[in-house]
């Protein structure tokens, strides 16, 4: 007989949760010592800070998603 398979304890599809806030954060800090606060209205400083979140999350799944092995699930 075979065993029960365990799911795995580390997900194929998105990084662990502290991956993503040290790259976020990580990037607020840069983005800070380039636009100091005050320099740019209000609503420019949150689209742009929107955007870079987007963009990193999404970049930081794709990179995860990229480097894990391929696994076939078996029915």
């Amino acid at each position: 007989m075979t065993e029960p398979r365990r799911p795995s304890p580390i997900s194929l599809q998105w990084a662990p949760w502290w991956i993503y806030l040290v790259v976020l954060l990580g990037a607020n800090y840069l983005r800070e010592g380039l636009f100091p606060t005050g320099h740019l209205p209000v609503p420019v400083a949150v689209v742009i800070a929107l955007g870079q979140a987007a963009v990193l999350f999404t970049l930081v799944t794709a990179i995860w998603r990229w480097t894990r092995p391929r696994t076939r699930e078996r029915g």
